[in-house]
């Protein structure tokens, strides 16, 4: 969730959205690379298996 992150608002003005942006990209990058030591594929494999699910959702 954004605002629990701080990342609400202009990221280019706000200096507690910028750090809460950093923590989310952080964060995500984190649960990519769990993932790819968990099933054993690279971190671009990962990233292009979840983009294959969102695309089946009905996300792009």
């Amino acid at each position: 969730d954004k605002s629990i992150l701080d990342v609400e608002g202009n990221y280019l003005t706000s200096e507690k959205s910028n750090i809460g942006f950093v923590r989310f990209i952080a964060m995500v990058s984190n649960c990519i690379e769990y993932l790819s030591h968990k099933y054993g594929l690279s971190f671009y494999e990962v990233i292009k298996e979840c983009s294959k699910e969102l695309i089946k959702k009905g996300f792009s």
